[in-house]
């Protein structure tokens, strides 16, 4: 049976390792990367990752055998969960060595926590109860080698940050607009007080890998429109629960980052850090740093 399927899948699909469409059906592609052929009772599928000049090429081949007849399924790129929308291969003029760019709906995921720096004297912010999110949106990447081992990339995010406090003291807003530390009322036991603010991001990175999918590092710059911001207040009193809401707390308009990510076998980690004052007025003063894992 085993057999059968296979000299199926050779003829429906011969696999050459060289990467161009024929006039027919033939598929040949060069300079394959992994080549996986999985064998089953009543299946046979060839998995080949990458070509020449393509590295996250993705050609699947499946035949299926079902009540002695067979079925063949064919899937080339299929999208992942990053959604590759648009590649686009130039020609350097003049020789033969070639570069991309390529258009990316999605990209890296940022989850990670905040550690304020340069805080106002009576906050205390804690750090691993405070967190930072970054989702992403649209990601350009322009490659300089084959290999796509140096880039510049252009990447978009949706990012929450969210700096909590679990003191004795808590945010609160004036009547002029400024946020001030104050204590909690009287006989009332603490939950939390945080600031949180909503950005539309945009990075400029370098990136360069010294191994595909191994060691390397991204650094560049970010530019950061704070679009909303509000503080939150938990507590208990006389044994109820109390919930405070604050909006348009002032925070900078346009604020900006160094972000640094490092590579590695195993996880990638980023860590942000801005000199600007999250606050434009008020006696509550700090520097956003934040860190975590680079999906």
């Amino acid at each position: 049976m085993k057999k059968i399927i296979f000299m199926l899948l050779l003829v429906s699909t011969p696999f050459i390792a060289t990467a161009e469409t024929t006039n027919n059906d033939t598929i040949v592609i060069k300079k394959p990367r992994i080549v996986t052929i999985i064998t089953g009772d009543s299946i046979q599928k060839i998995v080949v990752k990458g070509k020449e000049d393509d590295y996250n090429y993705d050609y699947r081949n499946t035949i299926q055998l079902v009540d002695s007849n067979y079925v063949s399924n064919v899937e080339i790129n299929k999208d992942s969960w990053s959604l590759r929308s648009l590649r686009h291969t130039v020609s350097v003029s003049g020789n033969n060595n070639k570069f991309n760019w390529e258009v990316l709906l999605g990209g890296p995921l940022l989850i990670g926590f905040t550690a304020p720096t340069k805080t106002a004297t009576g906050t205390e912010f804690s750090t691993f109860h405070s967190w930072e999110f970054a989702l992403p949106f649209i990601s350009i990447n322009q490659n300089f080698d084959k290999k796509e081992k140096t880039r510049v990339s252009l990447q978009t995010f949706f990012n929450w940050r969210n700096y909590r406090t679990t003191g004795n003291m808590r945010f609160v807003k004036n009547q002029e607009g400024k946020v001030l530390l104050a204590p909690y009322p009287a006989e009332s036991d603490p939950n939390f007080s945080r600031i949180k603010v909503f950005s539309i991001s945009g990075a400029l990175m370098f990136c360069h890998r010294f191994n595909k999918d191994c060691w390397g590092f991204d650094v560049g710059p970010v530019v950061n429109l704070n679009t909303y911001a509000s503080i939150k207040t938990r507590y208990k009193k006389d044994g109820g629960k109390f919930k405070e809401v604050e909006k348009n707390i002032g925070q900078r308009k346009v604020t900006f980052d160094l972000m640094g990510v490092i590579y590695t076998p195993f996880f990638n980690f980023y860590l942000k850090y801005s000199p600007n004052d999250v606050l434009k007025d008020g006696s509550v003063k700090f520097k956003s740093l934040s860190f975590g894992l680079y999906l």
